[in-house]
């Protein structure tokens, strides 16, 4: 809660950095967090506690489609060098459940399962976007998703739209472990730390899909705060 709280601020004030690392497990909530945020600073009608989810624009972003809102995730190189080629697997994948690994993504993208990065043609894939005039009016957002696999050639490639990003730009890295990111990223990037959820709201995510009081409380018990572990 102090987190969201936080975020909120961010947008109300109107003083949102431009280059923040969303820091956690993605069993924390990670990604939902950022869809969220991103939501919020989108919202025609947004409230001091949360975005409509009605207007126009709240919709495009809950259906991954809004024209300033743009994702970036690992792909198995030799099946594409760039993650448009499987926005279909993505928007299918968060919308079934956005709370997924890169194990869970692996498996969706390639039957052979072979890992995926983020590489350097994504990079420039990354700047020619963000270079464009914004659709709307407002923000231009790239989630980059599992930073910390972007190889060194493409991390490298963008660091000067990271120190320098034309106005309203806002880039959400969203990451697993910081020990795996360039030092050269992290000190261009506001680093948000995402902690284990609350057991309580684990057990009533749990209880919402139909899982007996008892049973989610046990499973809520043994997942240290972890949604996606709850859930395997």
């Amino acid at each position: 809660e102090e987190l969201k709280h936080h975020l909120l601020r961010e947008v109300q004030a109107e003083k949102i950095s431009h280059a923040q690392l969303f820091l956690g497990k993605p069993g924390y909530g990670t990604l939902p967090l950022a869809l969220a945020f991103v939501q919020y600073l989108f919202c025609e009608n947004r409230s001091e506690t949360d975005s409509c989810g009605q207007c126009a624009s709240c919709r495009k972003v809950t259906e991954l489609q809004h024209p300033d809102l743009h994702f970036s995730f690992p792909t198995v190189l030799a099946i594409a060098k760039k993650s448009d080629a499987f926005i279909k697997d993505w928007r299918a994948q968060v919308t079934e459940n956005p709370f997924f690994n890169i194990h869970d993504w692996t498996k969706r993208i390639d039957s052979n399962e072979r890992k995926p990065i983020i590489g350097v043609d994504e990079s420039l894939e990354i700047i020619r976007k963000l270079n464009l005039k914004s659709f709307e009016g407002g923000y231009k957002v790239m989630i980059i998703w599992m930073a910390e696999e972007m190889n060194a050639d493409c991390a490298n490639k963008l660091l000067k739209i990271l120190e320098e990003p034309t106005p309203k730009t806002l880039f959400i890295l969203i990451a697993e472990s910081q020990d795996k990111l360039l030092t050269t990223i992290l000190s261009r990037t506001q680093v948000v730390r995402v902690t284990m959820l609350q057991m309580d709201t684990v057990q009533q995510a749990l209880e919402r899909r139909g899982i007996s009081r008892n049973l989610a409380a046990s499973i809520a018990g043994r997942s240290d705060g972890d949604f996606l572990e709850a859930l395997h």
